[in-house]
C-alpha cells in the first residue's frame, strides 16, 4: 500500500500522533461527532466504510468497522482514517483484526497524503495472462499487464537496462476484443523482486476507450465478488 500515500508531519511525528489518539478519543466520547470513515484498497479498489471508535488506551485504539474492511484491513496491515476533525488523512497500523465481530485495533497514527485519490482515473489489477507490449525510439518491452486504467497500463517484464522517462512510442494490449494499439509515453521503471514494472501513460482512441473501460467495469465487479465472498 506505500505507492497510495506520502507521510507528512503538521508538528512531529510523536506530537501529530497524540494530537490523533486525542481526536479519536474526543469522537469515542462523544464530544465530536462521529464523520470517522476507513479508506483500504483491495486489488486497487477503494474499500471505505465508516467506524466507531470503542475505547482508546495506550496508544492503541479498537474499532467497530464494516466487515468487508476487516478483511482487508488484516490483508494489508494498514489503514487510512478519514475526518473532517484531522487536519490531513491519517495512516495507521493494524496490530489487531477480529473478522468474525468486525473489531480492529489501530495504532502508530500519522498523517499522510493519500495521493491515490488524485488519479484521474480507476485503476484495476489484471487478473488474466494478458500480454502487453510497448515499442519506440529503441526501446521494447513485452510482458504481461499488471494494471490498468484509462490513462495509462504497467507492464511486468524483466528489463536489464532502464530507459528514460519520456520515450514515446506505442502500446499493444491483447485485451478482450483486442488487440488494441495506441500511442503511449514511459513514465518510469519501478525495480521489483521477481520483474520490473514499466509505467506507461496511454492516449487511447474511442474503440480502445470502450475496450478498455468494458475490461476495467468487469474487473472491479470480480474484484467487489470477491471480496463479499471472502466473508461467507
Amino acid at each position: 500500500m506505500h505507492d497510495y500515500y506520502q507521510l507528512v508531519t503538521v508538528a512531529d511525528l510523536p506530537q501529530d500522533n497524540r494530537q490523533i489518539l486525542d481526536t479519536l478519543t474526543a469522537i469515542g466520547a462523544g464530544k465530536l461527532p462521529n464523520d470517522l470513515r476507513l479508506l483500504n484498497y483491495y486489488r486497487s479498489i477503494p474499500v471505505n466504510y465508516g467506524a466507531t471508535v470503542e475505547s482508546v488506551e495506550r496508544g492503541s485504539v479498537e474499532l467497530t468497522v464494516n466487515q468487508q474492511q476487516a478483511i482487508v484491513m488484516q490483508l494489508e496491515k494498514q489503514v487510512f482514517l478519514k475526518s473532517g476533525h484531522f487536519p490531513k488523512d491519517v495512516l495507521a497500523a493494524v496490530t489487531y483484526v477480529n473478522i468474525d465481530k468486525s473489531v480492529a485495533i489501530l495504532a502508530n497514527f500519522a498523517y499522510a497524503v493519500i495521493r491515490s485519490e488524485r488519479r484521474q482515473f480507476v485503476r484495476v489489477e489484471v487478473k488474466d495472462k494478458i500480454e502487453a507490449s510497448f515499442s519506440g525510439d529503441g526501446f521494447t518491452v513485452a510482458g504481461l499487464l499488471n494494471d490498468i486504467s484509462l490513462g495509462g497500463v504497467a507492464i511486468s517484464a524483466t528489463i536489464p537496462t532502464h530507459p528514460d522517462a519520456g520515450i514515446k512510442g506505442k502500446v499493444t494490449l491483447r485485451l478482450p476484443g483486442g488487440p488494441f494499439e495506441m500511442p503511449a509515453q514511459v513514465l518510469r521503471v519501478i525495480p521489483a523482486k521477481q520483474t520490473d514494472l514499466c509505467i506507461i501513460e496511454i492516449q487511447p482512441d474511442n474503440r480502445t476507450e470502450k475496450g478498455i473501460s468494458q475490461y476495467i467495469f468487469q474487473r472491479q465487479v470480480e474484484i467487489i465478488r470477491e471480496l463479499k465472498d471472502s466473508i461467507f
